[in-house]
């Protein structure tokens, strides 16, 4: 039995171009991060905190773009596990005068980076270190 699984997996990684735990991953993130909400609350509705936090959590001495800095990694996969990480999530748009909320609008606004977990001590540390 064990032998089916190791050749559906390499099947898998052969005809998709990733290993299982970037399988894994996509598949909890798509069902986890509403990609096409309207506001930030809607999108992270699945998550406890959504923390909004500065530029500093990336590495902005990459040359190839937004990389992640090594301090945020450990709060995010694979150093936590998929149900305990955080994710982030680069926005622009505004906060309504209204109800408070960050609406996503990629013609006007500004930009904001958001972390959202689950984790209330890694929302804590987060929150202590990058707002």
């Amino acid at each position: 039995m064990q032998i089916i699984e190791y050749i559906k997996d390499k099947y898998l990684t052969w005809r998709t171009g990733q290993d299982k735990q970037t399988r894994d991953w996509n598949k909890w993130l798509y069902e986890t991060v509403l990609f096409r909400a309207d506001t930030i609350e809607n999108m992270f509705v699945n998550f406890k905190y959504i923390l909004p936090v500065s530029v500093e959590i990336f590495d902005l001495e990459e040359p190839f773009g937004w990389a992640l800095g090594d301090d945020i990694r450990q709060y995010m996969y694979p150093n936590r596990a998929l149900g305990d990480c955080a994710v982030h999530y680069f926005a622009r748009g505004f906060r309504h005068q209204w109800d408070g909320r960050f609406h996503l609008n990629e013609i006007s606004g500004g930009d904001q980076v958001f972390i959202a977990t689950n984790n209330s001590k890694d929302a804590m540390m987060i929150a202590l270190k990058y707002s």
